[in-house]
């Protein structure tokens, strides 16, 4: 009797190291898997006249995995000039490709530049953010990046063109309608881009950040991305 007895606590002793090995199994396979990440943007994603480091989802990349976020920027295919619609022509199919854990959105600056309408730069984001959504796992995993004032930048403040800034302004304000609608996070940089109008923050051309600049925007987006990723 004492014999079966002990037969049994050991059986259940089995059984609670077989649960927490399995659990710790599980946990580790979570923490190593990869999150794949992409970068939907333009000049202002794929740092114009800098060093792949300076750029700002590669300092945020470095500095998600010192916070044990494991995850890798995968590809960023933003071009100087894009527009939405050639980041819907152009960027998604590669991201479809690849299938993303996560994105960041940073893109409308060439679109506010030419004078599009808001409506116009509306209905784009819209179908952007419908095809993207459908390609993650989770679809909220997107992280929308308002436009910057690029007006206070060293190479416009000389033009002093009227009401630019609340033009800049306004497709932001679409920015933040369609992360409310969709239940996206933002992250403003806007604010911090008035702020940014010292040689120092810029390269030569007066109107594309430089590493030290792309390093104070990272500084808004990284909290946002990381209470994202943290769960």
């Amino acid at each position: 009797m004492k014999l079966k007895l002990i037969h049994v606590v050991v059986l259940g002793i089995i059984v609670v190291l077989a649960f927490f090995i399995s659990k710790n199994m599980r946990d580790v396979q979570r923490s190593d898997k990869n999150i794949k990440y992409v970068a939907i943007g333009d000049s202002y994603t794929i740092g114009l006249g800098i060093d792949e480091k300076g750029r700002w989802p590669n300092v945020m990349t470095v500095h998600l995995k010192e916070k044990g976020i494991n995850i890798e920027l995968v590809a960023n295919p933003s071009v100087s000039g894009y527009t939405v619609r050639d980041a819907i022509e152009i960027e998604l199919p590669l991201a479809a490709n690849i299938k993303p854990d996560f994105v960041t959105v940073l893109i409308g600056a060439n679109d506010n530049f030419m004078q599009r309408s808001r409506d116009d730069y509306h209905a784009d984001l819209t179908k952007l953010l419908d095809r993207l959504q459908p390609m993650l796992s989770d679809p909220k995993n997107i992280v929308l990046i308002t436009i910057p004032d690029y007006s206070k930048s060293p190479a416009l403040q000389e033009t002093k063109e009227e009401g630019l800034s609340e033009f800049i302004d306004g497709y932001n304000d679409v920015i933040k309608e369609e992360a409310e609608t969709r239940g996206l996070p933002v992250a403003d940089i806007f604010p911090v881009s008035q702020t940014m109008t010292g040689d120092d923050d810029y390269i030569l051309d007066g109107l594309h950040p430089s590493a030290q600049g792309y390093a104070r925007w990272e500084k808004v987006i990284f909290p946002v991305v990381f209470n994202l990723l943290k769960n």
